[in-house]
């Protein structure tokens, strides 16, 4: 378990980082196949929504990057960009894939629709994300006396929050298994309803998830919760409103079609 390793002999990569890049191109490649499936007769607005795609994944980069630099500004006595949080991006993605769909003209495909093909990708490419933050050690969980416990190295994040070798709970991993069965059951079974289900089961997951993380994740208005379990409410509660206008409108299309 290492943080990063040496190729040639003076190239340094770092786990962390390629899988955050793999798990980028995972999502693209995911998207593009439902898009060329679903939609084959929107080339142009295939590649619009493609490209729009693209462009709102580097910004979500920042988007990730300025959260986190906002959470923890207090405790840092500065603003300064040296780590991101998933939120972050999702939240940036979320606002601004829909804007850049709507500046499409002629659109065949409703941008619900876009949403929830991309929403029914993203935990794929999280997961290998998750998989980096082990790699990585960072976002790890609190000790543990269970068989899933895991120590890490000197020089980690959790050797230096603890002070020693400590087994701690790898809540990347469990994260990691999560969004795996999460990608399976939105992208093969709830693919065109994705998005208000992926804001309610991740929404949920990561609200309980984070009671058993330990690392730094900032404060929000003093509250309690981490910063991600108040997001992760709010999340919940709007996929739940999308869920249920979905439902309205289907029983009033299914009462229109009696009549």
């Amino acid at each position: 378990m290492c943080a990063s390793f040496t190729l040639f002999g003076s190239l340094t990569l770092y786990p962390y980082a390629l899988l955050l890049i793999a798990g980028a191109i995972l999502c693209f490649v995911l998207l593009l196949i439902v898009t060329l499936r679903r939609h084959k007769d929107c080339l142009n607005e295939n590649l619009f929504a493609l490209v729009a795609f693209v462009v709102v994944a580097l910004l979500s980069l920042g988007g990730a990057a300025v959260l986190d630099a906002l959470l923890k500004w207090g405790e840092r006595g500065a603003f300064e960009l040296r780590g991101a949080t998933f939120y972050g991006g999702l939240l940036c993605a979320l606002a601004l894939y829909p804007l850049a769909l709507l500046l499409c003209k002629n659109r065949r495909v409703p941008v619900y629709t876009r949403l929830c093909e991309l929403a029914a990708c993203i935990p794929a490419g999280h997961c290998l994300g998750r998989v980096g933050c082990f790699l990585g050690g960072c976002c790890f969980g609190k000790p543990t006396d269970s068989a899933f416990g895991v120590v890490f190295p000197e020089g980690s994040d959790p050797y230096g929050f603890y002070g020693g070798a400590i087994a701690v709970h790898p809540t990347q991993l469990y994260e990691a298994a999560f969004l795996l069965a999460l990608f399976f059951v939105l992208f093969f079974w709830l693919k065109k309803d994705a998005l208000p289900f992926y804001c309610i089961l991740y929404g949920a997951w990561r609200f309980g998830i984070e009671f058993l993380r330990a690392d730094d994740r900032g404060s929000l208005f003093g509250l309690p919760l981490s910063p991600s379990q108040v997001i992760s409410v709010a999340l919940f509660i709007l996929g739940g409103a999308l869920l249920a206008v979905r439902l309205v409108r289907a029983r009033r299309g299914a009462a229109a079609a009696q009549t």
